[in-house]
């Protein structure tokens, strides 16, 4: 089985032992994404605008390996406050197809590497 190193262009090298995604076997398999700008470093402010910030991450991803949103088959979301549930699901809900959403789990963290960090997804998806 041969496995291919997913990296957006425009994207820097990781500073953790990760890649931030790989293709095989006919499928993408994406590294946890987090509300920081691949590009600039930063990490806005709220739910609404880390998923965001996170889920166009996770697109770049995808793209750069030759898929898209609308191939994802499998999410697993963390969040730090599961009462913030409403707005997590508000912006995810925008990324994808509404008549398949992919297969989902959504679990509440007490933290995520990363300062200010409160919103991560990770993703299987067909390449």
């Amino acid at each position: 089985m041969t496995q291919e190193v997913i990296r957006p262009a425009g994207t820097g090298p990781t500073t953790t032992p990760l890649s931030p995604g790989i293709k095989a076997n006919g499928f993408i398999f994406v590294s946890g994404q987090t509300g920081r700008s691949t590009q600039s470093g930063t990490v806005p402010e709220g739910m609404a605008a880390q998923a965001t910030q996170a889920l166009e991450n996770m697109k770049a991803v995808l793209e750069a390996g030759g898929s898209s949103m609308d191939k994802v088959v499998k999410c697993t979301v963390f969040i730090t406050d599961v009462s913030r549930f409403g707005e997590m699901n508000d912006v995810y809900r925008t990324y994808f197809p509404s008549d398949r959403f992919p297969a989902r789990s959504t679990v509440e963290v007490s933290a995520l590497a990363g300062k200010d960090m409160i919103f991560e997804i990770e993703a299987i998806a067909l390449a």
